[in-house]
């Protein structure tokens, strides 16, 4: 059976795409992939010259890229405040791909009024680029922390998920899907809050006909078995996502180890994958079963609602 039709990203732990402005591909893209990572295959658009102003925002500085645009430090001379920038690739315009992920993005953060979900100001179109200003959190990535500070004990992890879960809940809430929940998409604060980011490949459930993401999206390692398996995303894809950031956060690993798209697929069925409780035994027995059961293969036998699994995470910090 042919691989789903994807596109990669050149880091391993960045997210996969189908690429919506290319005709799809119908190989198998574990080809090209490095031994280092799913590395290939995808062309990002290239890094262009920053721009120092756009529109009211002025004191543009780059402080990422991402697979649909770069992320701008910025000063916004309405509000008198520092602002995060998403400024999306040049040449967007209202009938471009481009232009329809960042409208999406904007309207389902502008409806979700959560402590734990990052905050938009604003979107506008100018000088044929598509922005959405938002919040500036001041403090790092769950990625960055894991580097500095090694794997997490279970009661830290455990009141990281907590809040994830809210934030997520929040968007379940409204009929919305994340679909990439990651380390990387999930910021701690300097004063300890938790942000969910990145709502570039969320869902709108309650409008399917008008939803401009692909049916398979996602960062592979991230991604429920049934994703692999080219089935669409559901509460229960999120909540599986959410079970892996909890077994990376105690680990700095994945349950999933591998260099391609077909091998993840390929561990995923034959059941191999790293338990929990083999690689951190001294964890209490509670937040094991919690990540276990978050992490069923089959999506039936993983916690009905962020809410049921927020209860489990509860109970570990009595």
């Amino acid at each position: 059976m042919a691989s789903p039709e994807f596109q990669f990203t050149r880091n391993a732990l960045q997210r996969a795409e189908y690429a919506p402005l290319q005709p799809p591909s119908t190989s198998d893209l574990s080809t090209g992939i490095s031994t280092q990572g799913i590395d290939n295959a995808a062309q990002l658009r290239p890094s262009t010259p920053g721009p120092s102003t756009w529109g009211h925002l002025t004191e543009l500085k780059k402080i990422a890229r991402g697979v649909f645009g770069d992320i701008y430090r910025a000063w916004d001379t309405r509000l008198e405040r520092e602002v995060a920038l998403k400024l999306y690739g040049p040449g967007t315009h209202q009938l471009d791909d481009w232009f329809q992920f960042g409208l999406r993005e904007a309207r389902m953060l502008a409806r979700i009024r959560h402590r734990n979900v990052v905050t938009v100001y604003g979107v506008d179109h100018l000088e044929g680029r598509l922005g959405i200003w938002m919040e500036y959190v001041r403090g790092r990535t769950l990625e960055a922390l894991l580097r500095e500070l090694g794997p997490l004990a279970a009661r830290e992890a455990a009141l990281i998920g907590f809040d994830v879960c809210s934030a997520v809940a929040a968007a379940h809430e409204l009929g919305f899907l994340h679909c990439d929940i990651t380390s990387k998409n999930v910021m701690r604060e300097d004063g300890g809050r938790i942000v969910l980011m990145d709502f570039g490949l969320s869902r709108d459930l309650n409008r399917p006909s008008c939803d401009a993401v692909p049916r398979i999206c996602g960062t592979p390692l991230y991604m429920a078995p049934e994703l692999l398996r080219g089935e669409t995303s559901s509460v229960q894809s999120d909540i599986y996502s959410i079970g892996i950031l909890l077994y990376r956060l105690v680990t700095r690993g994945f349950p999933v180890e591998a260099g391609s798209f077909s091998d993840i697929r390929a561990i995923h069925e034959s059941g191999e994958i790293a338990l929990l409780r083999d690689r951190r035994p001294d964890l209490p027995e509670a937040f094991l079963r919690t990540v276990e059961r978050s992490l069923s293969f089959d999506a039936a036998d993983r916690f009905a609602t962020t809410g049921h699994l927020s209860k489990a995470l509860t109970a570990l910090l009595k």
